[in-house]
């Protein structure tokens, strides 16, 4: 039983790795595509997300990657699916895949650090839409 859980630990380690892997690359290839990093805002818009992203890893605490013990939800297509072209959807897509996270592995930390995390990047998210969609 105690190697089940020990298993089971490392696989949802491996589930918080990798859904960030996966944002980060998404949020690489918007930055090369439609952003100027000599320009402040987009350069800030990018080292936000990066702080958030180090911010659930570090909420996570000693969970090593294991969920919260919260409630599941079951995950939309905007979670895990990607827009190729519009960036201005993968933006928004980015947004919700990192709200996900956060409610899903943000545990510790001062406060409700998942809502903290859901309503300041739904700030960051109006930043690049402010800048390149409308």
């Amino acid at each position: 039983m105690k190697l089940f859980a020990a298993v089971l630990a490392l696989v949802n380690a491996n589930a918080m790795d990798e859904r960030l892997a996966i944002i980060s690359g998404h949020v690489d290839r918007l930055a090369d595509a439609t952003l100027d990093m000599t320009d402040k805002k987009d350069a800030r818009y990018v080292s936000k997300l990066g702080a958030w992203m180090d911010a659930l890893v570090v909420a996570n605490g000693d969970r090593d990657g294991a969920e919260c013990d919260a409630e599941v939800v079951e995950e939309e297509d905007d979670i895990t699916v990607f827009s190729e072209d519009d960036y201005c959807k993968l933006n928004s897509q980015i947004n919700s895949a990192l709200s996900s996270a956060a409610r899903k592995w943000a545990c510790d930390g001062r406060g409700n650090v998942s809502r903290q995390a859901v309503r300041r990047l739904k700030k960051v998210k109006n930043l690049y839409n402010r800048q390149h969609c409308e």
